[in-house]
């Protein structure tokens, strides 16, 4: 049986009476974290993302969301404390967040708004492989091309929840727009390619997204949060 993955989007320039509820929502680690940012809409998307999780979970686990607790692994993963309710990842840029929510394994979810990028960092983040790849072309295509290598890399280091411990090159991923979206190596696993399953996916216009299992047998169902 096929195992589901839902992916909630939900955009983080709320509004302002609803941001009242979200923040409230939030423990008070969560609000040092958020007076951290220096520039107000950093800080006010944070509570967004931080408040949307907690209404989302809540409700998939019929729980108030300001009950929720959170437990950290060593490298920052987060899992509902004392629970074993679904596995969830978060992952939000611009104005853009998405929710990830599955009971059957710990996944990894990334999504990017594409902007432009220098050639430099794919020289420090992705694998050879993956710049021999990327190499074969240019422009507008070159761009989708590293964003498709970049989501789903991150979303490989979240599924494996060791965060930047995680060496960049000790994996490849497939990037081009013909291929299917696929694990072609981790080292010290020789068996992953076969079992890793990987889903593309275009959250907006202008958005790329990314879902990574270490276990065969999932679809993904891409939603939108309406309250």
């Amino acid at each position: 049986m096929t195992s589901q993955i839902d992916v909630w989007l939900f955009g983080l320039d709320r509004a302002l009476d609803e941001m009242c509820h979200l923040e409230r929502w939030l423990s008070p680690d969560e609000r040092d974290r958020a007076a951290r940012f220096v520039r107000a809409r950093d800080r006010l998307r944070f509570t967004a993302a931080r408040g949307m999780l907690r209404r989302i979970l809540g409700a998939e686990v019929d729980r108030d969301p300001a009950s929720l607790g959170f437990a950290y692994n060593a490298h920052g993963k987060p899992t509902l404390a004392g629970d074993a309710g679904p596995h969830f990842n978060l992952s939000h840029s611009g104005a853009l967040a998405a929710l990830g929510i599955g009971r059957s394994v710990p996944f990894g979810l990334d999504i990017e708004q594409i902007v432009q990028i220098e050639a430099g960092v794919a020289e420090i983040s992705f694998s050879p492989a993956e710049r021999s790849a990327l190499a074969v072309y240019g422009g507008a295509e070159w761009l989708a091309c590293f964003y498709r290598c970049w989501t789903r890399k991150e979303a490989v280091i979240k599924a494996l929840g060791l965060g930047l411990a995680q060496p960049l090159d000790a994996f490849d991923v497939t990037l081009g727009p013909s291929e299917e979206p696929r694990l072609l190596r981790l080292a010290g696993a020789p068996e992953a390619s076969s079992q890793w399953e990987l889903f593309h996916f275009e959250p907006a216009a202008g958005y790329m997204g990314a879902v990574a299992v270490p276990a065969p047998g999932h679809s993904i169902v891409v939603r939108r949060w309406m309250p």
